[in-house]
């Protein structure tokens, strides 16, 4: 099983940049699984090879944060602009969930960072729920959540905490829409 590790880096990496930390990483046995730009802020999932671990990724990018297992990391808005500042407050203000251990605001969301270790998924979606007050709020994975997530989560909003990876449907629909077997 492949382990993953989340990488955030303060400010927005060009092209260039982001293809020197590829080169970086592949050749420590590593490699960047996806990249996204949040929060004025660049993200990237990273496979952890047999040869790489947290240690080789903090050394390797000194100017970066990385967290293994990796992070949430989730664009959200409460539906309409002047909520967005309660949610802003909810989620990353005095109070806020233990494992939203970063913030930031952009024009029309905010964007968090949650261990999913301290603070469920479905309390984060629960919370978010009460700020937008009805209104149709908006929940976006800014770098893709694992099976284990998607299924902790899942099993929350269904009330079914014996939910399991092996039972998610898209595990199993994925490779048959690709045209392979299951």
């Amino acid at each position: 099983m492949t382990k993953f590790a989340g990488v955030r880096f303060l400010g927005v990496l060009a092209s260039s940049e982001r293809d020197r930390v590829d080169r970086s990483l592949r050749s420590r046995g590593a490699a960047v699984t996806s990249w996204n730009d949040a929060g004025e802020r660049t993200f990237a999932l990273v496979a952890l090879g047999a040869s790489a671990d947290a240690e080789t990724l903090r050394v390797t990018l000194p100017e970066a944060d990385v967290a293994v297992p990796p992070r949430a990391v989730l664009r959200v808005s409460a539906g309409q602009p002047r909520r967005n500042a309660a949610l802003a407050a909810a989620l990353g203000g005095a109070g806020r969930p233990a494992g939203v251990v970063a913030s930031a605001t952009e024009a029309d969301a905010v964007v968090i960072e949650v261990d999913m270790r301290k603070t469920p998924l479905a309390f984060i979606v629960t919370l978010v729920d009460v700020v937008a007050a009805g209104n149709a709020r908006r929940i976006e994975p800014v770098l893709p959540l694992g099976d284990e997530e998607l299924t902790a989560l899942a099993g929350a909003i269904l009330g079914e905490p014996s939910l399991t990876p092996s039972r998610l449907i898209e595990t199993y629909v994925e490779p048959i829409l690709a045209g392979g077997t299951t």
